[in-house]
């Protein structure tokens, strides 16, 4: 099999009909020719005796066909000439053709519709901001040109010519205007890399960043020696792949990183960039340029510039020369959307990280708050048998095997939490519960009061913030010997205040600093919902006070 770097020189007429679109400069060459060979045939098919006129006329035909057809030629060559021979090319162009026009009876002249062409070739190399300008000029020199007939007598030409050049000149127009106005730049383009991508092979989303790129480098190239420069974040270091092995210094980070799309030819001195809109900028052969063709060791090189958020790469290739636009565009989309994927694999994969992470968190938190301080509930329960004091034993493990209960439903919940976030609780009533099953596991007195207003929340909240009460209530008697605690919930705003008080002994370790909770499992759960703690000792009773919102 050929190598994927010759695939513009493999390609079929059809292909290069189809993408037309793409090489403006190309179809300009290609009509100038066809142009030309249409003078010439005409103009020698019907030559009549017109003294020195005529002859003027065919010599200047054949010099039109002899710039026409060298500069095909030689555009086909490389895309280095082909752009520093457009200027010259599209003047020389243009004065032969207003020559023409005078030796052919201006006023009168067969030629006079090609005007228009030259128009057009004129408008491409002139800034935009100049075309009303040589719009006037052509205008006034194409008129001013019909005053010549006045100075000199000039014979016309036959009308059989006249009508058969308007009908070539028409029929080149429609045949150009549907080519050049068929798909746009920009449904071509997506097309090609649409193409490509669907056709490639690229790696798995668990493969190495350096050889993905690579590899999307070789798709959107065609090249087989690559190099890329890359980075996926702006606070990593650069990496460098080759497809060679190659390990590239450090201290030639800075010149690669310069390049930009485009491509560089270092035995002519140039670099060619093209930028965002396609158009092309021929400049001496930059510094980053150069340093990629020392890197791959090669005079021509190919390369390819992504910038995408904290994602940056800069890629060469090997390639000959492309001679047109269309590779390096094309090139440029390829790279760039697989740099996407790659992007988006990769934070995928990072979410999935995170994602794993506050899983376990949860387990770890629900686990804390629920099933171990219900195992703490039943030793505190079952210490005073163990202790052999006189203690009815049914009531405590009838108290026991409610504990049980309550936590095989609370397990199955933690390991499959079907809950939905929409479905709304009325507080009041599930703190009511666990209020009511906190004393009967702890042996101590607990009260709730709420205060008279809309205290109804999602069944998420409430099943959170039971779950921090509990933790709340073991603390209070495991550490503070409390024997009494008092829940006081009331609606603030938008939001709902519970506020927990406890007869324990007053135990500064349990403030941390600003009156913060130092517990960290209880102070996550309740920032999860958006809410906030604090804890103060007012009385000598220990006072924690919880904010959060309905939803």
């Amino acid at each position: 099999m050929h190598r994927r770097s010759e695939f513009t020189s493999r390609m079929s007429w059809w292909d290069t009909l189809a993408l037309s679109a793409l090489r403006p400069w190309q179809m300009l060459n290609v009509t100038r020719l066809l142009l030309a060979v249409i003078y010439c045939f005409v103009s020698f098919f019907f030559s009549t005796e017109r003294s020195w006129a005529e002859t003027a006329e065919h010599g200047l035909i054949v010099l039109m066909l002899l710039l026409a057809a060298g500069s095909f030629l030689l555009s086909e060559r490389s895309w280095v000439i082909d752009m520093r021979i457009r200027r010259p090319v599209i003047f020389l162009d243009a004065v032969l053709f207003l020559l023409l026009l005078v030796v052919t009876n201006p006023s009168n002249s067969p030629y006079f519709s090609g005007s228009f062409f030259i128009a057009i070739e004129v408008a491409l190399i002139v800034p935009r901001r100049f075309h009303l300008l040589v719009a006037i000029l052509v205008v006034s020199l194409v008129l001013g040109a019909t005053w010549i007939s006045e100075i000199a007598l000039l014979p016309s030409e036959p009308e059989i010519e006249r009508t058969v050049l308007r009908v070539c000149y028409l029929v080149v127009a429609v045949a150009v205007t549907g080519v050049m106005l068929g798909p746009r730049r920009e449904t071509l383009l997506e097309y090609e890399r649409a193409k490509r991508l669907l056709e490639g092979d690229l790696p798995p989303a668990k493969s190495d960043a350096g050889v993905s790129l690579l590899q999307a480098l070789k798709l959107a190239t065609g090249g087989e020696i690559l190099a890329v420069l890359f980075r996926t974040t702006s606070h990593e270091p650069l990496r460098f792949a080759s497809s060679t092995a190659q390990a590239a210094a450090s201290t030639g980070f800075g010149n690669l990183l310069t390049a930009d799309t485009g491509w560089h030819d270092r035995n002519r001195d140039a670099s060619i960039s093209l930028s965002s809109d396609g158009i092309s900028i021929l400049s001496p052969l930059t510094v980053g340029g150069q340093a990629w063709t020392g890197l791959l060791g090669t005079d021509t090189v190919l390369t390819v510039r992504v910038s995408l958020g904290t994602f940056e790469a800069v890629g060469g290739a090997c390639l000959d020369d492309p001679c047109q636009e269309d590779v390096v565009a094309i090139a440029q989309r390829v790279f760039e959307s697989a740099c996407e994927e790659l992007m988006v694999r990769n934070s995928l994969d990072h979410a999935h990280v995170i994602a794993g992470a506050r899983e376990r968190e949860r387990l770890q938190r629900e686990l804390h708050d629920s099933v171990l301080q219900a195992l703490a509930s039943i030793r505190f329960q079952v210490a005073p048998l163990l202790a052999g004091q006189p203690v009815e034993p049914r009531p405590v493990i009838e108290n026991v095997d409610r504990i049980a209960k309550d936590q095989i439903a609370t397990i199955r919940w933690i390991i499959n939490p079907e809950v939905d976030e929409e479905d709304f609780a009325y507080l009041p009533e599930t703190l009511a519960m666990v209020v009511r099953s906190l004393g009967e596991q702890w042996g101590i007195n607990c009260e709730l009061k709420v205060e008279d207003g809309n205290c109804a929340t999602s069944a998420i909240i409430g099943r959170e913030l039971s779950f921090a009460v509990r933790e709340i209530v073991a603390n209070a008697v495991r550490h503070a010997k409390a024997s009494s605690v008092e829940f006081a919930l009331e609606p603030d705003g938008n939001r709902i205040a519970l506020q927990v008080s406890d007869n324990g002994v007053p135990n500064m370790a349990r403030l941390g600093s600003s009156g913060a909770v130092s517990s960290r499992s209880l102070m996550r759960r309740i920032q999860a919902l958006g809410g906030e703690l604090f804890l103060r000792n007012i009385g000598g009773r220990t006072t924690i006070r919880i904010t959060i919102p309905r939803k």
